[in-house]
């Protein structure tokens, strides 16, 4: 029997003494809703960290934050998501998430179009593009971005690449090969690009909890979701001191051994 979908509206646990919570009778309530697109099937890296941190974030901002967890055939309302978000899976399971999702092929062309927030890490991303080639088999999908993927040796690696004034910090494990791209790349530096852009939608071969290993990317895509439902909210600084000193000894260890 397959899982039923899972809406669950996110509350404020007590906070720590070093956050800055905001009070939302206060500031007045703005609602964001994240569809979380395939959790059972696409989980392959701890992926749900990226929806629990960005959900705990807005919570701190004052934000009342309704995460909808959905699966194979439920019905997806994508127009009615603020975030929608995609995580890694092995690929019987990715090819099982492309059958349901060509069936809103024309809705997430108009959310993209319209500049939805959208991240889809690990070979998730790959349903967006025309193709993915496997050696016995090639998969058309949905065609909404301007690349093509190819299955060859897996690649399994960690990631720092320059992300603005920041080296973003990841970890690949995939066998497929962005091929043919048009689209504009998520991550560039002298020797290498990964990943793919288009208005607001991400997609990168980067697994795991993202959001949670680069806080930085996390407040900023807060900040983003936000403002762009109300441009006048006043944003709290809050302290993030646990996350920053957490990203910098791991930085240090992976410029230290990792990558050395």
């Amino acid at each position: 029997m397959r899982k039923k979908s899972q809406t669950v509206k996110s509350t404020a646990e007590s906070p720590k003494p070093t956050r800055t919570h905001a009070d939302p009778k206060k500031e007045g309530r703005l609602r964001i809703s994240i569809g979380y697109f395939y959790y059972d099937l696409l989980n392959l890296y701890g992926d749900s960290g990226n929806v629990r941190a960005l959900a705990c974030h807005l919570r701190e901002q004052g934000v009342d934050v309704t995460v909808h967890r959905l699966t194979l055939e439920d019905p997806k309302e994508i127009a009615s998501y603020d975030w929608i978000y995609m995580g890694c899976g092995i690929e019987r399971s990715l090819i099982l998430a492309l059958t349901d999702i060509r069936k809103y092929k024309e809705a997430f062309q108009k959310a993209i179009d319209d500049g939805t927030y959208i991240l889809a890490t690990g070979n998730s991303f790959e349903l967006f593009g025309k193709e993915i080639r496997m050696p016995n088999k090639t998969y058309p999908c949905l065609g909404l971005l301007d690349f093509s993927t190819e299955y060859k040796a897996r690649t399994v690696h960690d990631l720092l690449l320059p992300y603005g004034e920041h080296q973003l910090m990841g970890f690949e494990n995939h066998s497929g090969v962005t091929v043919e791209n048009h689209e504009k790349p998520f991550l560039t530096s002298d020797d290498r690009m990964e990943g793919v852009t288009k208005n607001h939608f991400t997609g990168t071969y980067t697994v795991g909890p993202l959001l949670v290993r680069n806080p930085f990317l996390c407040r900023e895509l807060v900040k983003n979701l936000i403002l762009t439902r109300d441009p006048s909210f006043r944003l709290l600084e809050g302290d993030y001191t646990q996350e920053e000193e957490a990203y910098a000894n791991s930085l240090k260890w992976m410029q230290e051994t990792r990558l050395s």
